[in-house]
């Protein structure tokens, strides 16, 4: 079993190498596991250590970039849309399965169609940051250094740091500390 995921690692290291000589700027010691599709932007990066699982797909166009910090991974079935704007992942990031991450996302409005309008931001998430199963977090979105997201958490506005979060639209919980927060403390 262990050469078996020896295997997959050494081949997620290559795909990593293909993904640079194609324009990706990918530490070392980066992986891009099998399945995984990245379309990215000039200026985008994989940092050091940092791993794509199967079935991640990053898409961005035009202008559009990421930055994905040191050590950072992306489990399975991750869809990080990014268009054309910029999206930021610092480093020790750990984000679960199944993750949804827009960048550009229909907008609803009061005339017109739906599909005619977009509402589009940049999103940056800290470092030692933990998201959890099929969260989802939408356009202009923050999440700052040292922040839990639990599963199923749908991510809007600012996460400011030191806070365990969900619900939808995401909520603060509990402080990491085991806090409670003002509103919720007897």
């Amino acid at each position: 079993m262990l050469i078996g995921y020896t295997l997959d690692a050494v081949r997620a290291r290559m795909r990593a190498r293909v993904a640079a000589w194609l324009g990706l700027d990918v530490g070392t010691r980066a992986q891009i596991h099998p399945g995984a599709r990245v379309r990215c932007g000039a200026g985008s990066t994989l940092g050091a250590g940092s791993i794509l699982y199967r079935d991640v797909q990053i898409l961005a166009t035009g202008q559009g970039r990421f930055v994905i910090g040191a050590r950072s991974h992306v489990a399975p079935g991750g869809y990080l849309l990014v268009g054309d704007q910029c999206l930021s992942i610092g480093d020790d990031v750990a984000i679960g399965p199944g993750l949804m991450l827009f960048c550009e996302s229909n907008a609803v409005t009061a005339t017109g169609l739906f599909r005619d309008h977009y509402r589009r931001g940049e999103i940056r998430i800290g470092s030692n940051v933990f998201i959890g199963a099929r969260v989802t977090v939408l356009p202009g979105s923050f999440i700052d250094d040292g922040v839990v997201v639990a599963a199923h958490a749908v991510v809007r506005g600012h996460l400011p740091s030191g806070w365990v979060y969900g619900g939808v639209p995401a909520r603060p919980l509990h402080r990491i500390d085991g806090a409670r927060p003002p509103s919720t403390a007897p």
